[in-house]
């Protein structure tokens, strides 16, 4: 039996690296091609943006949409698959890329520069050309302009794992700890902001809504549904989802409640239920995050960023962490960072805590305690509107290096 798994082991990495050959072997070619196609006006001078592929709605969408309304000169071009939602979206504004297409190999192999929130987003498969790249076999310039602001420590983004002409960040706390753990040359990390911030600050209606928005887990991606109810994680949500006194307040102060999984764990989504016409269940992944958070007047998160997005706004919120020591073994490593010291909201580690302070906040009218607020402020030393601005300038300076 040992033997058999051995076979097995060496099999997958035998398959493992025939793939990776593939890609090399497919880039090479698209690379050599580019030498002639780069000087069309189709590739010629690309900026290539990308943001998961199949969605347009963070930072990589706001500064394709920001490039094609006020630099029409910039040959951008946005990857995504037509079958997406937001297509219509992307194509309305400009040139648009297909991937995994030939068009998409093309474009990755002649862009001037590549533009995208996830590492290596750009490519056809982030994963493997991550690890290409950090043996120097792509050639071209990568700026990240990520996904949110990092608060956890990110391996995958340390020098010389990744290798980038650009990392955004946001806040001085986040810039000099990038500066000073992720090793990366002069000159890469630059604190520009995040681009879809810029909407942050624009007028906005805020309705009487508190949003539910947890972050994902490694250990439930390919869990059965009966496997994923057992979890703790399944356990403490539907318990906050079903809170009956959260209920009575939801219908005495006329609030809803809205639950939205993260991407990667939508597909448990119709597992969690509540008899309350005021709790709303978002089952479907075509919601746009930052709409959620821009019309929400209080927010439930554990660890993801969008707390972030959140207390920039000014907004009161909470986080609901149960499984703290598991999630930085784990999930990420502990960063800068630390929601009991540093956060904008009180960290709780039952679901029904959580939900008598949502109450409490509910009947104070959703203020932000001054504690709270101080950290924002300092944490965000100043809040503006012109990060597309700056990210393009940054960008630009890059291409006029090449």
């Amino acid at each position: 039996q040992v033997m058999e798994h051995k076979k097995i082991f060496t099999v997958k990495k035998l398959m493992s690296g025939m793939v990776y050959i593939g890609y090399l072997l497919y880039y090479c070619a698209a690379y050599l091609l580019g030498l002639l196609l780069r000087y069309l006006p189709y590739y010629r001078d690309m900026w290539l943006i990308a943001e998961r592929k199949t969605e347009a709605r963070d930072n990589g969408y706001h500064f394709f949409r920001y490039l094609c309304q006020n630099h029409p000169e910039v040959n951008a071009a946005f990857l995504t698959d037509k079958h997406s939602p937001d297509y219509a979206k992307i194509a309305s504004l400009g040139k648009t890329v297909q991937p995994g297409t030939v068009r998409h190999m093309l474009a990755f192999a002649c862009a001037k520069i590549r533009i995208s929130t996830h590492y290596m987003s750009c490519s056809p498969d982030d994963y493997r050309f991550a690890v290409l790249n950090r043996f120097r076999l792509v050639r071209g310039k990568n700026a990240v302009i990520r996904h949110g602001i990092t608060s956890n420590d990110l391996k995958e983004l340390h020098f010389p794992k990744a290798r980038m002409d650009l990392l955004v960040c946001s806040a001085i706390p986040e810039y000099q700890n990038m500066i000073e753990n992720y090793g990366h040359p002069s000159g890469v990390v630059q604190r520009l902001g995040l681009c879809r911030y810029d909407r942050l600050l624009a007028p906005h209606t805020v309705k009487k809504q508190i949003l539910l928005m947890p972050t994902w887990r490694y250990a439930l991606r390919n869990l059965s549904d009966a496997a994923f109810v057992k979890t703790e994680y399944y356990r403490q949500f539907s318990a906050l989802l079903n809170d009956e006194t959260l209920h009575r307040f939801l219908d005495k102060y006329d609030y809803t409640f809205v639950f939205y999984l993260h991407y990667v764990l939508q597909p448990y989504s119709h597992l969690f239920h509540s008899d309350h016409p005021r709790i709303q269940i978002l089952q479907k992944e075509n919601h746009d995050v930052q709409q959620l958070l821009m019309e929400s007047a209080f927010l439930i998160t554990d660890y993801s960023s969008v707390f972030f997005d959140f207390a920039y706004m000014g907004k009161p919120l909470a986080y609901l962490q149960f499984d703290e020591e598991t999630f930085f073994k784990t999930q990420y490593g502990r960063g800068y960072f630390h929601c009991r010291r540093d956060g904008f909201g009180p960290v709780f580690d039952s679901a029904g805590n959580a939900a008598a302070y949502v109450c409490q906040k509910i009947k104070d009218g959703m203020t932000v305690e001054k504690p709270y607020q101080q950290r924002a402020d300092q944490f965000f030393d100043r809040r503006c509107a012109d990060h597309c601005e700056k990210t393009y300038r940054a960008i630009r300076a890059l291409v006029e290096k090449a």
